[in-house]
């Protein structure tokens, strides 16, 4: 579990207190206090979401106790928000980043340079020295690879639609 969501924790907390090296401490203590108190959190329905909060929580915590200024906002609210947009964003950058990786490496390097790069097929084709035609049909592959990876994230199929 640590080794999954720490870097995508850390993230999280760097948002909020725009400093790699705080985050860094706050994420290391969530998950010190995680483990020390393992027997505790067995209860917990949703470990992930309960983890954010407390990353929030500490985040905030961190601030105050170097005397920053910080603007309140929705984002440091003590209610809870039913939806925030950079624990989604972490979410769905996490899962885009791991269906990309499982693509074969061929239909992964067209992919990106076609898709996310967006070069031309003629100068994919020339630059991976293989056909036009075989460029087509990497992009495709990869296309529908990815539809079946992603197909329980409508937020990321939809972005496929338009590639």
């Amino acid at each position: 579990m640590f080794y999954s969501l720490y870097p995508r924790l850390v993230s999280y907390s760097f948002g909020l207190v725009k400093d790699i090296f705080i985050a860094e401490e706050v994420v290391e203590n969530v998950m010190l206090q995680l483990w020390e108190n393992r027997l505790r959190f067995e209860k917990v329905n949703d470990v992930k979401s309960y983890l954010y909060t407390i990353v929030k929580n500490g985040s905030v915590a961190a601030l105050k106790k170097q005397q920053k200024s910080i603007q309140l906002d929705e984002t440091f609210s003590d209610e809870p928000s039913e939806f925030d947009f950079n624990i989604l964003q972490e979410e769905v950058y996490s899962v885009l980043i791991e269906a990309l990786n499982s693509l074969p490496e061929k239909c992964k390097e067209v992919f990106e340079l076609s898709c996310l790069e967006g070069m031309k097929y003629k100068d994919i084709a020339e630059q991976l020295d293989i056909s036009v035609n075989t460029v087509k049909s990497q992009r495709a592959r990869a296309i529908e690879l990815l539809k079946v990876k992603l197909k329980n994230h409508s937020e990321l199929l939809f972005i496929l639609l338009f590639l």
